[in-house]
């Protein structure tokens, strides 16, 4: 379902779909573009256009209202969105870790840490050479899923909770929008990182792929596929209940369950390719859902957005989602007694004000979550 792309930032170059400017919007009318058709155009509006007709009155120019923006194209509306869930995020970068900060326009003497991210120690990354190289065993099985979701994330959400290009149309531009935006923030976390790649330490890794040329952790994939989902379930479960879920740990709803695995197996699907260890994916899934709880107290002032800190140092082990849930990993080496044993900690609530614009786009996909979802 190539309507789904999902613009993934592990695809490196591959992202954006050729939307450059405003030549990737699709032609309206049937309008191909070309020169034939540029000729038609000028031959047939000279032979009925007459005689100018001066204009007896002026309109008036549009208002740059939250409503405003379904006068645009969908190419143009993403932009305007992304700038606007963009807006008031900064980057603390330190020597070995990188913090995603948010500074509000309510509060602007108020910058809170989103998350806060240490890498692992070059030593962590060794032992985890071992993972990588057993996940190979699954490449040929998982071929056909690697190779799709080297640019199609959306699809395998969609298989979960229902998304179609006409049906569901600002559903799919509102997961676009998570994807394109955390997309963003993950390679700005990446190049503050600065982390080798598997086949970096060891030749026999031999990716199936590609190796993409960008840092390993977080990983992409695992960020993108988890912050849409979250997202996703927020929408779903909204519509459903008329709330928002504060506390992951324990839900069993079985679409968020769904959701969830297809996050965690498309996430180490890259594992398995050999362009990731599971402590990149266990990264970008605290990446990705901190920043899906933001972006939906952006979009719609609910749910309940808090602090994270991911700590990679002494981490060996493998990813599982839920674990990532309980918080529960444990380093297995501290590089300093005074450490923390815990890999994730934080709960500090963050403030978060909507935005009018983001808002409309969430009432637009929420109307549309109602005619295709029973509460």
């Amino acid at each position: 379902m190539a309507w789904q792309s999902g613009e993934s930032g592990e695809s490196g170059e591959s992202g954006e779909s050729g939307e450059s400017g405003e030549s990737g919007e699709a032609r309206a009318g049937g309008r191909s573009g070309s020169a034939m058709a540029a000729r038609a155009l000028i031959s047939s509006r000279e032979g009925i256009v007459g005689a100018w007709n001066p204009l007896t009155t002026t309109p008036p120019n549009y208002v740059g209202n939250p409503e405003c923006l379904d006068r645009w194209s969908t190419p143009v509306r993403i932009r305007i969105l992304q700038a606007e869930l963009l807006s008031g995020i900064y980057y603390d970068c330190g020597e070995n870790s990188v913090a995603v900060e948010y500074r509000s326009r309510e509060k602007p003497n108020l910058l809170q840490a989103l998350v806060h991210m240490i890498r692992p120690n070059p030593e962590d990354f060794v032992s985890q050479l071992e993972w990588v190289n057993n996940y190979a065993a699954l490449r040929m099985e998982r071929s056909s899923e690697i190779m799709t979701e080297i640019t199609d994330i959306l699809s395998f959400l969609g298989s979960v909770g229902m998304l179609h290009p006409d049906r569901t149309r600002r559903t799919f531009e509102l997961l676009n929008l998570v994807l394109r935006t955390v997309g963003v923030i993950e390679m700005r976390v990446k190049h503050a990182l600065a982390c080798r790649r598997p086949v970096e330490y060891s030749p026999q890794i031999q990716p199936m792929i590609e190796t993409p040329g960008h840092g390993s952790l977080p990983s992409g994939h695992s960020t993108e596929s988890f912050a849409a989902a979250f997202v996703f379930f927020a929408l779903i479960n909204q519509v459903r209940t008329g709330g928002f879920i504060s506390d992951y740990k324990d839900c069993k709803d079985p679409t968020f369950v769904q959701l969830m695995r297809l996050a965690e197996r498309i996430a180490i699907n890259r594992t398995v390719a050999g362009l990731h260890f599971p402590v990149d994916s266990v990264a970008g899934m605290v990446l990705g859902q901190t920043m899906a709880e933001f972006f939906v107290a952006r979009l719609c002032g609910g749910c309940s957005p808090t602090q994270r800190t991911f700590d990679g140092r002494g981490f060996n082990d493998d990813f599982i989602y839920e674990r990532v849930l309980a918080k529960d990993y444990v380093r297995k080496v501290k590089a300093n007694p005074a450490d923390n044993d815990k890999i994730i900690t934080g709960d500090t609530p963050l403030h978060v004000e909507p935005s009018p614009q983001l808002q409309y786009l969430w009432e637009q996909a929420f109307e549309e979550c109602k005619l295709m979802i029973v509460p």
